[in-house]
């Protein structure tokens, strides 16, 4: 255990004390307090059971009945305790000091180490305020357990390819398997997936959490897609690097015909369409990438992408696990931009996508967005790594669909980005996607643009898949 785990432990039983005290002294009767006694110690063996298969064991191949019924409802009681009751109890315990100090009598939060108090009722609004979070995080946690939502999304471009007209790409990610997710759920999402017959299909990143050998069990949902035309294709994530081995991830879903870019661009067969695909921003070189650099400053190495050159009007479509270097994209011939990672904050005030916790951290943080004449689309993805609850930013599945036509008028959100500028240097209308220059051969890296310094090229994580894959016309 770390000394980050530690600490955590250390205010989920101060947390855990606080709040037990709280409800055992507003309860008079025997019955009452036994029973609230058994409602501690039963999820407190479930919550310890939870915390060692997460922090301990590294996700064991998840079995149906131990994760439904022990594993998640145990992390959902250590962190509701955690996230909602901590901070209510800290402040009581602050009140309770303060009136101490100046032997007053204790008003409001402080009364929660009062011994002699009523019963529960509408006057006490600690006891009220307690109940209704925990109420929204068994809302939130059932709500996780439910199939994730379709999010349909039509794009329009004027200059589009009049051959992908309509055509419709499905974008899932932040699978979490073996941590967010069981078999059965993966199983659901791929179906989910199938159902809806895209054209292509792009996954976005952390397929696992902890154990790189669990994306093996990819093998039966990628056998579902086998008959999309245009093929499966997608990116590693963070939580896939911190497995003991993410080489790992990448044969083993390479293995089952689903194409892993590492930082690598592919011209799809068939069809005017280039992906690139970005190794996770977050876990590459920090040296090159430090996540220090706010997310608008950042940019991509596209001097290091490998693969063969870009034609001329091909649409091109970027795939990183994080939303970060977005706008550095938008001036190196990216048409869309595709992210996962953010979750949608996890936790949402309804009705503003933007009012969330990940907003903090990235401009770009739920649902689509411009930058210049390149849309930017984030996914919410399917789960949380540890986390099995979430607030209005439920779990989705994105299908996108592309649409020759003019650009509607900005909606105006409050509070989403203005357009990006395209970086200094960059050449916005140049379409070989990061400066690459036509005579390139396939694999080579490409020659960075005008008046750019090159950027130092990356160890590739593994190597790329071997040529562009099969595709017929639909």
């Amino acid at each position: 255990m770390t000394a980050v785990q530690a600490v955590l432990a250390l205010l989920i039983l101060l947390s855990q004390l606080l709040a037990w005290r709280y409800f055992h002294a507003r309860l008079r009767r025997k019955f009452p307090k036994a029973l609230l006694n058994l409602v501690y110690i039963l999820f407190n063996i479930l919550g310890l059971y939870a915390l060692l298969t997460v922090f301990v064991l590294n996700f064991p191949p998840p079995s149906f009945f131990l994760w439904d019924f022990i594993v998640r409802p145990g992390l959902v009681w250590e962190l509701v305790h955690l996230f909602w009751l901590l901070p209510a109890a800290l402040m009581a315990l602050g009140g309770v000091l303060w009136a101490g100090f100046f032997r007053r009598e204790p008003k409001g939060l402080p009364k929660l180490f009062r011994r002699e108090r009523p019963g529960p009722g509408l006057s006490d609004p600690v006891g009220l305020l307690l109940v209704f979070m925990l109420a929204f995080s068994f809302y939130g946690y059932t709500r996780q357990l439910a199939p994730p939502e379709i999010v349909r999304e039509e794009i329009p471009y004027p200059d589009l390819p009049p051959e992908l007209d309509g055509f419709t790409m499905a974008v899932a990610s932040d699978f979490h398997y073996g941590a967010g997710q069981n078999l059965q759920e993966l199983q659901r999402a791929f179906e989910m997936i199938a159902a809806e017959q895209p054209k292509i299909v792009f996954l976005l990143g952390d397929m696992v959490s902890r154990n790189s050998l669990l994306a093996v069990d990819y093998r039966e949902p990628l056998s579902l897609l086998s008959s999309v035309p245009f093929g499966v294709w997608g990116v590693l994530g963070n939580h896939d690097h911190y497995t003991e081995n993410p080489h790992n991830v990448l044969q083993l879903l390479g293995n089952e015909k689903a194409a892993i870019l590492s930082d690598r661009r592919e011209n799809i067969r068939g069809i005017p369409l280039t992906v690139i695909g970005f190794e996770d921003p977050g876990t590459r070189d920090f040296d090159l990438y430090p996540l220090s650099l706010p997310d608008e400053e950042r940019v991509l190495p596209f001097q290091a992408v490998q693969g063969p050159p870009v034609p001329q009007d091909n649409f091109v479509v970027a795939l990183t696990h994080r939303p970060a270097g977005a706008a550095d994209a938008a001036g190196r011939g990216v048409d869309l931009f595709l992210a996962g990672h953010t979750r949608g904050g996890d936790f949402r005030v309804p009705g503003f996508r933007n009012a969330n916790p990940a907003a903090v951290f990235y401009p770009y943080s739920s649902g689509r967005y411009a930058a210049g004449d390149m849309e930017i689309f984030v996914t919410g993805g399917l789960s949380a790594p540890v986390t099995p609850f979430r607030l209005f930013a439920w779990p989705e599945i994105a299908v996108i669909t592309l649409r020759r036509g003019p650009k509607p008028p900005p909606e105006g959100e409050e509070g989403q980005p203005s357009p990006a500028p395209a970086p200094s240097g960059a050449a916005p209308t140049e379409r070989a996607a990061g400066g690459e220059s036509a005579e390139g051969a396939e694999g080579a890296a490409p020659e960075a643009n005008a008046g750019e310094a090159p950027a130092p090229p990356l160890p590739p994580m593994a190597p790329g898949p071997p040529g562009s894959r099969p595709g017929s016309p639909p």
